[in-house]
């Protein structure tokens, strides 16, 4: 049986990350979480680089959670569950904290892990197929605490405490109702729909969606207050940049503005 990889590519101004284990869906080992943090810091340094995006192998699956075959070594002592935690710790924070703008593209399976990494995503985008769940409660697993952060964040409090109580699979037309995906699309029509997205987020202005990053994960961080001295810097670096001149040239002038990040 073939080992999962994590595939990280440079499409155009788009960085793809690639859940790439077929054989199993693509459960997410250990190898492939510890890549991600390393892909995301990659793309962070490329300024040629707009955006993120997350899908899975084919279309059978995103991710259908962590890889099981390895909780016998990863998950069986307290030590190493401390360990393997920590390095979801710093998966979801590496997504989280990027300042380019982050989205899952979603066929089929999005289980457990999957989940962590597409909540972890700024936008979330399915097919009709796709399936949800997190199936800690059927396997007496304790969840992590950004993982349920980010799930009430996203669901409100009431639907995550059903989602992780029952641990059971939700259709990507629940996942809808309840905001756990942004837009339900064809199967067919997924691929495209996410390129024309990716082709937005690309045009768009970069300062200006690092400004509303920055305001909105001050605003739903776990602990202390919103940090303002931040947020303000975020918005002045912004309003002093040569995007912003360009942008109002443009609206001017009646043309596409092209932005530089800059």
């Amino acid at each position: 049986m073939s080992e999962g990889k994590l595939v990280v590519e440079k499409r155009a101004a788009v960085g793809w990350i690639v859940f790439d284990h077929p054989v199993r869906k693509n459960a997410i080992n250990g190898a492939m979480w510890r890549g991600i943090p390393e892909a995301m810091a990659r793309f962070d340094a490329d300024q040629e680089v707009r955006c993120v995006a997350f899908r899975g192998a084919g279309t059978e699956a995103f991710a259908a959670g962590a890889d099981i075959s390895e909780f016998e070594k990863n998950r069986a002592q307290r030590s190493a569950v401390s360990e393997y935690d920590g390095l979801l710790d710093r998966v979801l924070h590496a997504i989280q904290g990027s300042p380019k703008p982050s989205l899952a593209m979603i066929h089929g399976f999005c289980l457990g892990g999957g989940v962590e990494v597409a909540l972890a995503c700024d936008l979330r985008y399915c097919g009709q197929s796709a399936q949800f769940g997190i199936p800690a409660a059927k396997l007496g697993l304790a969840y992590n605490i950004e993982g349920h952060k980010r799930l009430i964040e996203t669901v409100g409090h009431a639907h995550a405490r059903e989602i992780m109580f029952l641990g059971r699979r939700y259709s990507s037309a629940e996942a809808l109702q309840m905001g756990l995906v942004h837009r339900v699309l064809p199967d067919s029509d997924l691929e495209k729909f996410v390129s024309e997205i990716t082709k937005t987020l690309c045009e768009n202005a970069p300062l200006a969606i690092v400004n509303t990053k920055t305001i909105i994960e001050e605003f739903v961080k776990a602990e202390g207050s919103p940090d303002a001295a931040r947020m303000r810097e975020a918005m002045q670096r912004c309003a002093k940049s040569a995007d912003y001149e360009e942008g109002r040239k443009a609206f001017m002038e009646k043309r596409k503005p092209q932005f530089k990040g800059k």
